[in-house]
């Protein structure tokens, strides 16, 4: 039987750098990162193949330079899609970091009936039914609900963080 009248109140204020950590973790969430066995033979396997296929090139006369220059254009390609991500999640956190100012402090109530979030824009409701996972990251907690998450940093709980994750999960398990 479950405690509903047992809850947990925190005031949540936007740290750019937790989110970035968090957002690590929402997709660690949905891959859990590979051993690093499996993507050593997965690595050694594309290597292996591009390997072959350059020798195939050879054997049929043709130049297994096609490959050398096809693998410099990709690396290329890679390295601008690099430079353009890390450029566009800056402007991407800073626009997070916008909305959170309009926002103000998010206060969030976690119970066993399942979380409630308010704050100066609107409120949002969700049953534990619909927490898809809870996982720590450095200084705080990610929950995740589709393709949202609700982060918890570490130092806004009154509770060690660790103790907030079980209780947290105790209570989605009952429901």
């Amino acid at each position: 039987m479950r405690d509903l009248t047992d809850s947990i109140s925190v005031e949540i204020v936007y740290d750019r750098a937790l989110w970035r950590r968090a957002m690590t973790g929402w997709w660690q969430s949905v891959v859990p990162p590979a051993p690093f066995a499996r993507r050593a033979f997965f690595w050694a396997g594309v290597w292996l193949a591009i390997a072959v296929f350059a020798g195939a090139l050879g054997l049929a006369g043709l130049s297994p330079m096609l490959v050398l220059w096809g693998l410099v254009g990709a690396g290329f390609m890679v390295g601008v899609f690099g430079f353009l991500q890390r450029t566009r999640m800056g402007r991407f956190w800073d626009e997070i970091g916008r909305h959170w100012e309009r926002a103000g402090v998010t206060r969030a109530v976690f119970g066993g009936r399942g979380i409630s979030l308010s704050d100066d824009v609107g409120e949002r409701r969700l049953d534990w039914q619909g927490v898809d996972a809870i996982r720590a990251v450095s200084g705080g907690t990610v929950i995740r609900s589709g393709i949202s998450m609700i982060v918890v940093p570490d130092d806004a709980l009154d509770m060690p963080g660790p103790e907030f994750r079980s209780k947290l999960t105790e209570w989605r398990g009952a429901s």
